[in-house]
């Protein structure tokens, strides 16, 4: 039977009302059951977060309640601060870069268990995606993080995309999410980087991630219809 996926909408805009905008099509999209609530997943882009503040978090909260919100911080260090920063402000997961120090890694997952929240580790940049994943599930297991609450976000960026092809780059990550879910099997598989419905379905069949992270595709033409698309696959 496929894998229950999840969609999580990237608002990676620089502009506060487009990004409420976004927010409360996702909002309506819950509320009108047009996809199970627990199906979607609001995505506070670091874009936006650099723009507007981390003041932004509540608003779009209010404008999509009962959806997870990621504030995407990708945080490099004073990883207690920041990310208690987000979570006093009703971000429900942060982002901490793969490629931090451990100590910086370690302090994010230590602060996830203090206030009880998520944290996701994500893998832009990164060149060995394996050897960097066993340094993230040792850090998981010294401190004792729940893995229910931990999501591996594997992440072609903007950039890398002019030079990498998607296809070589996602059958790299199947290897690599094959051992998370060996080692750690309760925690999530993301994937990122210019996803389309198209895209989509192809990585699907190489991988069924549990959140599939989609961001220019929707928020350049945000409508009900255009998130709908990435459920209207069969067996979905």
């Amino acid at each position: 039977m496929p894998r229950r996926y999840s969609l999580q909408i990237a608002i990676d805009v620089v502009d506060e009302s487009q990004a409420l905008r976004i927010a409360g099509i996702v909002g309506d999209i819950c509320r009108n059951r047009l996809v199970e609530c627990d199906r979607l997943i609001v995505e506070a882009g670091t874009p936006l977060i650099k723009l507007l503040g981390l003041t932004i978090l509540p608003k779009l909260k209010l404008a999509s309640p009962g959806i997870p919100l990621v504030a995407d911080l990708k945080i490099a260090d004073v990883g207690k601060l920041e990310a208690g920063l987000a979570y006093g402000l009703q971000a429900d997961s942060v982002s901490v870069l793969a490629l931090a120090p451990r100590s910086t890694l370690k302090s994010v997952l230590e602060t996830g268990i203090e206030y009880g929240k998520g944290v996701v580790v994500d893998f832009i940049g990164v060149s060995d995606l394996r050897t960097r994943a066993e340094v993230v599930v040792g850090l998981v297991r010294e401190v004792s993080f729940p893995e229910e609450d931990l999501v591996f976000e594997f992440h072609r960026g903007i950039d890398e995309e002019k030079g990498r092809p998607a296809e070589e780059f996602f059958r790299e990550v199947v290897h690599v999410a094959e051992y998370v879910r060996k080692t750690l099997p309760r925690s999530k598989i993301a994937v990122a980087g210019g996803l389309t419905p198209q895209l989509k379905q192809e990585i699907r069949a190489l991988l069924e991630a549990d959140i599939y992270v989609v961001g220019r595709y929707i928020t350049s033409s945000p409508t009900v219809e255009r998130i709908l698309e990435f459920f209207n696959d069969r067996n979905d």
